[in-house]
């Protein structure tokens, strides 16, 4: 068997037979290629025109730009015809016109310096059989103009299409004689940047991702994969509006995502410097250090992030329920919490609350603010634990370490705080109440250890908040009650295990009693009138009664 002893590439003439399957097959995307081809050839102005005849639709897309001198390029898969300034900018790769392939179509043209027009009628089988085009001339204004035959399904889109054609082209846009509406890509930036033939818009919007459209090639928009900056309070994106950048391109054929060069990953750098120098045009910043340090990687000097952490707020056992608090606009005096189970956090937070040395300066953990001065000099409680006596025994609560003890009051409770500044020198503060609860031993609030010192050392709200933040966790299972609905019982269950340890169990009976009568039978009691009852193991008395005068 021989080989041949050299090879070059070619195109197959089969593949020529395969166009009518290289695009969508929408109008939308037809008009966007044509759009293109008339902007690239120097238009002003593109004209749609429909009309009626024989009940069918013709569409009329015609353009002033410089006409087309070689009507065999038309049918050339691959061969634009634009001259060499053109091609080296734009690159045509002289598939626009196959995006009509399979239907019949009629071209018109007339190119500068040509004293007539000419005219070619492609009928829809013609573009796959390879039969003969005669060419013939025809009166025709500087320009080019395609006439084609819409189906019921294109023309009832006609002006949806049209309208998201012209949406972004840079170049007006006509149907019917009436210009469509045309509007800025950048409309709504908070800054505009021009860059190496290019607009860039930074724009502060949540919802833009990775994903999202940004990119808008002369009308035709994509996404460019272009990653957000994240702050605080701020999500910074930006949209590119291309001028004059004949590196960047689309992917072929169907112009629906950019190719990946390197003129696209130096767009993204430099979107991104672009984005930091807004960002370093304000009066402050809560960038991550991770970003601070990028943004002095692409030239852009930013002073650190704002001193500022949201205050301390305790985990909870269940996402839905954490503690909101307002910002610390001033670390000076702060100190950094690290995170802690519900049980210790929740625990401790009480008593920290109410020690004037704590109380106040207690800032959450921020891993993104880690590497800046003035976050990495702040002091930091590393551990929190409780200390416990009852009867001269002494234990100890902490992550590591569960006692185990029974409800009830004891002889002392106090929590032990390190600091960073000095491991070996802790902190005691006496602690009103202790929740000992571990999610994944436990199944319900009645079985959670709950520690005082006195009943009077909390309240019954403070002891259901705490009980609350520590012990109630919502089910995931698809056929369990709503949130609400669960933590409407939740809350029922731990007033009454808190009445019961701080007033006693007649109280705790009387507290069920009370919220039992006021979600179930209040209402159903008349206006103007009481309900008296007399409830027994053995029976029940009732009565209706009008309700007393209210005294003069």
């Amino acid at each position: 068997m021989s080989f041949p002893s050299v090879v070059s590439s070619q195109v197959d003439p089969a593949a020529v037979t395969k166009v009518t399957r290289l695009f969508n097959n929408t109008l939308a995307d037809v008009l966007a290629e044509l759009i293109q081809n008339a902007r690239r050839a120097g238009a002003t102005a593109i004209r749609l025109r429909r009309t009626e005849a024989e009940d069918e639709t013709r569409l009329s897309i015609s353009d002033d730009g410089i006409g087309i001198a070689d009507p065999s390029v038309v049918l050339s898969l691959g061969r634009s015809g634009w001259d060499d300034q053109i091609a080296r900018r734009e690159d045509p790769a002289g598939m626009g016109v196959f995006s009509l392939a399979g239907r019949h179509v009629i071209f018109r043209s007339r190119a500068r310096g040509s004293d007539c027009g000419w005219q070619i009628d492609i009928p829809s089988h013609a573009w796959e059989d390879g039969t003969p085009i005669p060419v013939s001339t025809c009166a025709q204004d500087i320009g080019t103009e395609i006439v084609l035959t819409l189906d019921k399904a294109w023309a009832g889109t006609l002006d949806a299409a049209a309208r998201g054609a012209a949406r972004y082209c840079p170049i007006p846009v006509f149907l019917d004689g009436e210009e469509l509406k045309r509007e800025d890509w950048l409309s709504g930036a908070c800054a505009i940047f021009e860059e190496a033939g290019v607009r860039i818009g930074v724009f502060d919007d949540r919802r833009a991702n990775v994903h999202s459209q940004s990119i808008n090639f002369h009308g035709v928009t994509v996404a460019g994969a272009i990653s957000t900056i994240a702050e605080k309070h701020h999500q910074w994106c930006a949209r590119v509006d291309i001028v004059d950048a004949p590196d960047l391109q689309l992917v072929l054929p169907a112009r629906k995502e950019m190719v990946e060069n390197e003129a696209l990953a130096e767009l993204r750098r430099t979107v991104r410097r672009v984005m930091y120098r807004h960002i370093a045009s304000r009066p402050s910043h809560r960038l991550p250090f991770a970003q601070w340090t990028e943004a002095a990687q692409l030239d852009v000097l930013l002073p650190e992030a704002k001193p500022e952490l949201l205050a301390w707020a305790p985990a909870t056992a269940d996402i839905h329920t954490g503690i909101t608090r307002a910002n610390l606009t001033a670390t000076d005096g702060l100190m950094i919490v690290e995170d802690f189970c519900p049980s210790i956090g929740q625990s401790a937070y009480l008593a920290l609350d109410r020690d004037d040395r704590f109380s106040g300066r207690l800032a959450s953990r921020d891993a993104q603010m880690e590497g800046y001065t003035w976050y990495d000099r702040l002091p930091r409680i590393t551990d929190l634990s409780f200390e416990i006596e009852r009867e001269g025994q002494v234990s100890v609560f902490s992550e590591t370490q569960f006692p185990g003890l029974e409800n009830g009051v004891v002889d002392r409770l106090d929590l032990i705080v390190t600091l960073n500044s000095r491991p070996d020198q802790a902190v005691s503060i006496p602690a009103p109440a202790l929740v000992d609860y571990d999610e994944g031993m436990c199944c319900s609030v009645e079985e959670a250890s709950i520690i005082l010192t006195t009943p009077e050392a909390v309240s019954t709200e403070d002891l259901v908040d705490l009980l609350d933040a520590i012990c109630f966790s919502a089910s995931d299972d698809r056929d369990a009650d709503s949130w609400d609905t669960q933590h409407d019982r939740f809350l029922l269950d731990a007033r009454e295990i808190a009445v019961s340890i701080l007033q006693g169990e007649d109280a705790a009976v009387l507290e069920r009693l009370r919220a039992v009568l006021s979600m179930r039978v209040q209402w159903f009691v008349p206006a103007g009138r009481i309900l008296r009852a007399v409830i027994g193991r053995e029976g029940l008395q009732l009565a209706i009664e009008d309700a007393p005068a209210d005294p003069a």
